[in-house]
């Protein structure tokens, strides 16, 4: 009997392990490849990259907490080097790691726009002392892009990620930075810009900052026909709604939010802090940057009553004064692309 006894018991254990062996590859993921859900994507700074050896920990420690906020509601991937890992290890599921060597943080600059129809831009910021920084930047993202086969259009035009705020649908917004940047005319510009990213309508507006010159710290869509707009002195403000209104359907309403600018400068970027328009939009998620500051409040309750969609305070006091916030942060991924990236990452 006891022979007997022992070889059910081998028996048993052996189906057990094999039971669990092939339930593992069912085990739970983080992210889920669905449709409704979009995929945001961080590039970790790298522990050898001394630009930002300073303010590391500090980038780090933002991208941990806004992965982890992102995590219930929509996908999110942080791209990070073999020597960073380590510094995530314990703090993030291990499936939303990819790892890679991506050279910059301000994903949305240098990678494509429109998650549903993405494009890639020339990224050639003027504000770089040497240009040829952007080219090196740039050539990191499409190596590693193309190392997954993620796909999309391409265009000589040069323009920012962050000068492109759209509606992922049939409206798109850019500042006069554009126009500089490749010589275009106004009318050419709404016509090459309207035909690269196969929309209806562009508005170019004058920009607020001269440095970088981006859109996406002016204004934001919380809605595909609700658009949210810093509230600006006279006589930029009357410049900039003349644009927006001639560029945009009469449908578009313009809501104005109060900022509370902040005149500080890192290297040669005007701070971000107090732009709370500075967000990332999903299909349901709006993640809006907050500061500690008098207006986070104001602005996140005038965000809330004109969306449809969830909104998620993101505290971005730890990177915002080097002149970027929780957008510029963001590669937006939808799609075939978004699903080879989730399986990377898994793998």
């Amino acid at each position: 009997m006891k022979t007997k006894f022992r070889w059910y018991f081998i028996f048993f254990s052996l189906l057990l392990v094999g039971c669990a062996m092939d339930n593992s590859e069912f085990a739970p993921h983080t992210n889920e490849i669905d449709l409704d859900r979009m995929l945001i994507v961080l590039s970790a700074p790298s522990v050898n990259n001394d630009y930002y050896a300073d303010v590391h920990q500090q980038i780090i420690d933002f991208q941990i907490d806004y992965a982890n906020m992102i995590i219930d509601n929509d996908n999110v991937i942080i791209v990070v080097d073999r020597q960073t890992r380590p510094l995530f290890d314990g703090k993030v599921p291990a499936d939303i790691l990819l790892e890679g060597n991506i050279e910059d943080i301000w994903v949305r600059d240098f990678t494509t726009v429109n998650p549903r129809y993405p494009v890639r831009f020339k990224y050639y910021p003027s504000y770089f002392e040497r240009v040829t920084d952007g080219v090196y930047i740039q050539n990191t993202f499409e190596r590693f892009a193309k190392s997954w086969n993620v796909d999309f259009e391409e265009t000589d035009l040069i323009i920012d990620g962050g000068n492109i705020v759209d509606n992922y649908n049939n409206m798109a917004i850019t500042t006069e930075r554009f126009l500089e940047d490749n010589n275009l005319t106004y009318e050419a510009g709404l016509d090459v810009l309207a035909d690269t990213l196969g929309t209806d309508y562009v508005a170019i507006i004058p920009y607020d900052d001269d440095v970088m010159g981006h859109a996406d710290g002016m204004v934001m869509f919380a809605e595909e026909n609700k658009l949210l707009l810093n509230k600006y002195d006279e006589p930029f403000r009357s410049q900039v709604l003349e644009a927006l209104k001639g560029g945009l359907p009469a449908t578009v309403e313009i809501i104005e939010v109060e900022a509370d600018f902040d005149d500080s400068v890192w290297d040669v970027f005007a701070s971000a802090c107090g732009i709370n328009l500075n967000s990332t939009m999903t299909y349901e998620h709006i993640y809006v940057p907050v500061f500690g500051g008098p207006l986070d409040d104001q602005a996140v309750e005038i965000i809330t009553v004109n969306t449809t969609k969830t909104v998620h305070k993101v505290d971005a006091s730890g990177v915002c004064f080097m002149g970027g916030s929780v957008r510029c942060l963001s590669w937006q991924v939808a799609g075939e692309n978004a699903k080879k990236l989730i399986e990377a990452a898994r793998e």
